[in-house]
């Protein structure tokens, strides 16, 4: 794979962005407590098809650090970044909280975008009431515990306990390979940001319905409750939407199982042309 990151200035900030491949455009936007680089192995395999776009978000890795931390902020830069490499509509894909800022920016600028791939957003924006309750139950039980770590301090300990989290079971963090668990680790500053964050945008069920990109919203069979409720919420609201359900994968299935990660974005990016 031949590629090439630049640093664009983005909003009065650096935002180192990879780019690798030939083809229509494609961009991936990573979680939190990760960077562009999450995304090495599968460009590795899309760059033969598309030009494969990869920034880093502002607060995560060479990223620049300036300003608040949120969907709109991180939003606002993903839309500035494409304007700057005028690349025409691309296709979106995100996941996690990248799915969050994904959805966000195409509710701003729909125009910019072919289509959306949303793996597991985490924002409840759209939840009903009842939705509301189960999920705030479950956000408790994962991020209750991260939330008393980083007020103590212990950020590299709030990354485990996160991480075991989003992977359904005490031990995940640890079980992983040694590259993700320093990739992770590597982050810990940023998630004092992620957690203190205020910025809200609109994922009202009538914006929702207006959104006319074509959308595919994807679920680990085995997630946890909170992801599942957003992705059940999404897939009812957006009018332009495809499920896919992922037999034996939860939350990290993008790193676990990059090449079924892979496959799955393929097929879909297939039916977009």
């Amino acid at each position: 794979m031949q590629s090439q990151t630049h640093t664009f200035l983005i909003n009065g900030s650096p935002l180192p962005c990879l780019r690798a491949g030939s083809g229509e455009p494609l961009l991936l936007i990573h979680g939190a407590l990760a960077n562009h680089t999450l995304w090495l192995e599968h460009i590795e395999q899309l760059s033969h098809h598309y030009t494969v776009y990869a920034p880093t978000l502002r607060h995560f890795g060479e990223a620049g650090k300036e300003g608040p931390f949120g969907l709109e902020t991180h939003a606002n830069d993903l839309l500035a970044l494409l304007a700057q490499l005028a690349c025409g509509p691309v296709h979106l894909v995100g996941w996690s909280y990248g799915a969050d800022v994904a959805l966000t920016a195409a509710l701003m600028a729909p125009e910019r975008f072919q289509s959306l791939y949303l793996v597991e957003p985490g924002c409840p924006g759209t939840l009903d009431e009842h939705a509301m309750a189960a999920f705030m139950a479950d956000a408790g039980a994962m991020f209750g515990p991260v939330f008393g770590q980083v007020g103590e301090g212990l950020l590299q300990e709030a990354v485990a306990t996160l991480i075991d989290g989003s992977g359904g079971h005490a031990g995940y963090f640890a079980a992983q390979p040694l590259k993700w668990q320093q990739a992770q680790l590597a982050e810990a500053a940023s998630l004092p940001k992620q957690l203190s964050q205020r910025e809200r945008p609109d994922w009202s069920p009538e914006r929702l319905a207006a959104l006319s990109v074509p959308t595919c919203i994807v679920q680990g069979a085995d997630t946890r409750a909170l992801f599942a409720l957003v992705c059940e919420a999404l897939g009812n609201a957006i009018s332009a939407c495809t499920r896919l359900l992922v037999p034996h994968t939860g939350h990290l299935y993008p790193i676990e199982q990059p090449t079924l990660f892979v496959q799955h974005l393929q097929r879909w990016l297939t039916t977009q042309r």
